[in-house]
C-alpha cells in the first residue's frame, strides 16, 4: 500500500500535480492534513482511479465547511489518526496530539499545521507500544527556509515506512 500525504497548500496545486505525476502508476491513496481542501477536492477529479481522502485545516473556506477535522484510517491492519493540529495546538509541540492517537489506538499519526516536516517514531509510549509521527511539511510555504515537501506512506509485509519528497 502506497500514499502521499499533503497538507498545508493554501490554494496552490502545483507541486500536489508533480507529486501525482511522478506517484500516479502506484499509488493507493492520497491524503490531504487541511489548509487545502478545495484544491485538493478539484485534483481529485482529475485522478479518478486513486482514493482521495481530507481533513479540515484552520485555514479554510465556506467549501471546507462539514469536513472532519479528525479522521481514523485503518490501512492494512494499522490505524492512522489524521488530523490538521491546530485543535491539538501542535505549534505548542505534538505532546496532546500524540496522546490522543495513543488513546484511539493509533499506529500513526498525521498532521501539518507547522508548514515544517516532521518524521519519528516513539518506540516505548507509557501505554507500552510505538506510535509514528509525522508532518509532510508543506506544498507551497514551508517554514524556516525548508523546502517544498510532501510525505510518502509505504505499508508492507515488512511494516511501515515514511518518508518525504522534496518538491
Amino acid at each position: 500500500m502506497k500514499a502521499l500525504i499533503f497538507s498545508d497548500s493554501h490554494q496552490s496545486d502545483t507541486n500536489m500535480k508533480k507529486a501525482l505525476e511522478m506517484h500516479k502508476n502506484n499509488l493507493d491513496l492520497c491524503i490531504h492534513l487541511g489548509d487545502g481542501t478545495r484544491e485538493f477536492f478539484f485534483l481529485s477529479q482529475e485522478y479518478p482511479g486513486i482514493p482521495f481522502v481530507y481533513v479540515h485545516g484552520n485555514y479554510e473556506d465556506a467549501f471546507a465547511k462539514g469536513i472532519d477535522v479528525t479522521r481514523i484510517l485503518d490501512l492494512e491492519g494499522y490505524r492512522v489518526f489524521l488530523t490538521h493540529g491546530h485543535a491539538y495546538g501542535v505549534k505548542g509541540g505534538s505532546s496532546i496530539l500524540t496522546y490522543k492517537a495513543l488513546e484511539e489506538n493509533c499506529d500513526i499519526v498525521m498532521y501539518g499545521h507547522t508548514h515544517q516536516r516532521e518524521n519519528r517514531y516513539l518506540s516505548d509510549t507509557e501505554l507500552g507500544r510505538g506510535l509514528y509521527i509525522f508532518n509532510p511539511g508543506s506544498t507551497s510555504r514551508p517554514n524556516f527556509g525548508d523546502h517544498a515537501s510532501c510525505g510518502l506512506l509505504e505499508i508492507s509485509k515488512s511494516g511501515i515506512l515514511l518518508s518525504h519528497i522534496k518538491l
